[in-house]
């Protein structure tokens, strides 16, 4: 228990430090989710941060969201992944068959999602690849290229950190 609030308070600093909770989405992340949902093949992908309760989106392909609670989205659960964390069937997966986008729209069907993590090691957000149809899993090599995004968009969310700390 004190192992899990330990983590989550170091992981709500960690996404406020960054300065880019509460506000508009970040065009400088639009890349990488646009390459995620090409790469997969895939009608949404997007990029978000996950801080105390809520789920705040700052790139989206295929999908206008901003903010969700916590407990509504898929990306938290990835948070607990070292790897990434794949669902070819919510509607099977306890953890996910009762969330609103899976028993309302977009009605999803196939969830993949890498985590965003700091250079601290602290694990922020997802990157993540989603399909309104049902999908087999990915392979390795997809896997990979989720991760390998994941990874570069992480070190972008870094430099936008170090540019705004630079100009101010």
């Amino acid at each position: 228990m004190f192992k899990s609030v330990f983590r989550e308070r170091r992981r709500s600093v960690a996404v406020h430090n960054l300065g880019i909770v509460a506000t508009l989405s970040e065009p400088a992340f639009d890349r990488f989710v646009s390459s995620a949902a090409s790469g997969f093949d895939a009608p949404i992908a997007s990029l978000s941060l996950i801080h105390d309760q809520e789920h705040w989106y700052k790139a989206g392909h295929g999908a206008a969201i901003t903010c969700i609670p916590r407990n509504h989205g898929f990306c938290h659960f990835a948070l607990e992944q070292h790897d990434v964390l794949e669902v070819c069937d919510p509607q099977a997966d306890a953890r996910f068959a009762a969330l609103p986008s899976v028993i309302g729209d977009p009605f999803v069907r196939y969830y993949i999602g890498a985590p965003l993590r700091r250079l601290s090691g602290i694990d922020v957000g997802a990157l993540c690849v989603v399909d309104t149809v049902h999908r087999r899993p990915a392979s390795a090599d997809q896997k990979a290229f989720l991760l390998g995004l994941a990874r570069q968009a992480s070190l972008a969310m870094e430099a936008l950190l170090d540019s705004r700390r630079n100009a101010s």
